[in-house]
């Protein structure tokens, strides 16, 4: 049996299905022999997942470097003009 970490079909609907991947199991196929998954729609394994998450993506370093990118969108450019997150480029025409 080929193993894989995509889950399979019948972890559709579930929390921790993330397409390419499970969030808890490293195989979910095998996880579905007796044709119900531990982890199918279990809110305190979802709830432990994210708080897991969110422990793991406190850095410092990152916040700091997010606040100047986003206080230097905001000033204006040295030609005068402003960048706008998000505009296309307008075409001269």
């Amino acid at each position: 049996m080929k193993l894989t970490r995509k889950p399979v079909r019948n972890c559709h609907g579930c929390g921790l299905n993330f397409g390419d991947h499970c969030g808890v199991y490293e195989c979910p196929h095998d996880m579905w022999h007796h044709r119900q998954c531990p982890g199918y729609k279990n809110e305190a394994m979802l709830a432990e997942y994210e708080e897991q998450i969110a422990r793991q993506q406190s850095d410092k370093r990152k916040e700091k470097r997010k606040e100047i990118a986003k206080k230097r969108a905001t000033e204006d450019h040295h030609q005068g003009t402003r960048h706008r997150a998000g505009a296309e480029i307008a075409s001269p025409q």
